[in-house]
């Protein structure tokens, strides 16, 4: 499409007259009318102002071959970006709100059911998660280096972490104090399950933080 065309087309989508659209640029009507002839061209400072007032770029208005302001590279790749941002944000809340009601699942199967299998089954689904994150994440990256996709993909596996570890540690601190020779009460047992749980998220924590910078 033409200069010519695209001054034109926009100015009747903004439903301005030539007079109007002068008056806008500071330039005279019969300028407009030529411009959107094809008989004379507006100069870069009229250009820049065409692009300001109708929200286009200028590389739209000067590029023969761009039918719209969307087939701009530069604007394309912003569109995409964006709708990726909106995939991993959409992802690692709905991820995140299943981890959350996999903890109320997993309190509720060890300390109201006290089911050791129902409890596992909890585990299961925070890895089930945890591999539907990564495998959106791979899908839907733009950028291995995309900052954007990196603060998900971090601060995810963080959240996950946390909500997630302290069961797995807890079933297995159970199989190691089964072989401990001496009696123990059960508020000693879990004050160490909570210590451990504790120190070995913030070491996971500290890991994650140093392999995202």
């Amino acid at each position: 499409m033409k200069l010519a065309d695209k001054i034109l087309n926009l100015r009747k989508t903004y439903g301005m007259s030539q007079d109007d659209l002068a008056e806008k640029l500071n330039v005279s009507r019969q300028a407009i009318s030529r411009w959107e002839m094809g008989t004379a061209q507006p100069d870069t400072s009229n250009v820049l102002q065409l692009s300001k007032l109708f929200g286009v770029t200028t590389d739209y208005l000067l590029n023969d071959d761009y039918e719209s302001d969307h087939d701009v590279p530069a604007v394309k790749e912003t569109e995409i970006t964006t709708k990726a941002e909106a995939h991993r944000q959409l992802a690692f809340i709905l991820l995140t709100g299943l981890n959350v009601m996999i903890l109320f699942h997993q309190l509720i199967a060890c300390f109201v059911l006290q089911n050791a299998i129902f409890s596992l089954a909890g585990t299961m689904l925070s890895i089930a998660a945890v591999i539907g994150f990564e495998s959106g994440y791979r899908y839907r990256k733009i950028a291995p280096e995309s900052e954007s996709a990196k603060k998900y993909y971090y601060k995810f596996y963080v959240i996950a972490f946390w909500l997630a570890a302290y069961f797995p540690i807890r079933l297995l601190a159970n199989v190691a104090m089964m072989l401990y020779p001496r009696s123990y009460t059960g508020l000693i047992f879990e004050i160490i399950v909570v210590l451990v749980y504790l120190l070995i998220s913030i070491l996971v924590t500290q890991l994650i933080k140093k392999k995202s910078k």
